[in-house]
């Protein structure tokens, strides 16, 4: 296996850092975005009855749904499972480069922490997943409905 330098590692490191914080500069600024549309339209509202029977429409319950960023159970357990994907990938792909640049067990490391915190995402997804369906937030899988409907 051939070893990684130093050299190039700061190299690839250099080249993708800007990449995370145009991104990162990219979610900040879309969430403020979000946020001053949100603050116009509470705003528009200048009697307290238009803005409470704005809230008991379906128009007024999906701009609440939005302003407190609250998710289906479904799409948030989804979203975790997709977050530790990402997370035990990258993980995967920084302890590789560590394992193949000389002497740097530091960066292994990172990436066995990052394949941890992925590691916990999943398990966390999973139950989440279980507590939502006993509770009625998730209606069970259409397996099981098949299963049920064949046992009666």
């Amino acid at each position: 296996m051939s070893h990684i330098s130093n050299s190039d590692a700061a190299w690839i490191l250099t080249a993708a850092l800007p990449l995370v914080v145009v991104y990162l500069f990219f979610s900040i600024y879309r969430t403020r975005e979000r946020m001053s549309v949100f603050k116009a339209v509470i705003d528009k509202f200048s009697v307290s009855e238009d803005f409470v029977a704005f809230l008991q429409s379906p128009a007024g319950q999906k701009f609440v749904t939005g302003l407190s960023g609250s998710e289906s159970p479904a799409r948030a357990v989804t979203g975790g499972i997709q977050k530790g994907i990402i997370l035990i990938c990258l993980g995967g792909g920084v302890w590789w480069t560590g394992a193949t640049i000389e002497s740097a067990a530091e960066i292994a490391a990172i990436g066995v922490l990052f394949m941890c915190v992925g590691i916990g995402l999943l398990i966390s997804s999973a139950i989440s997943y279980r507590m939502a369906r006993s509770l009625g937030f998730i209606d069970t899988p259409a397996s099981e409905n098949r299963q049920e409907l064949s046992e009666k």
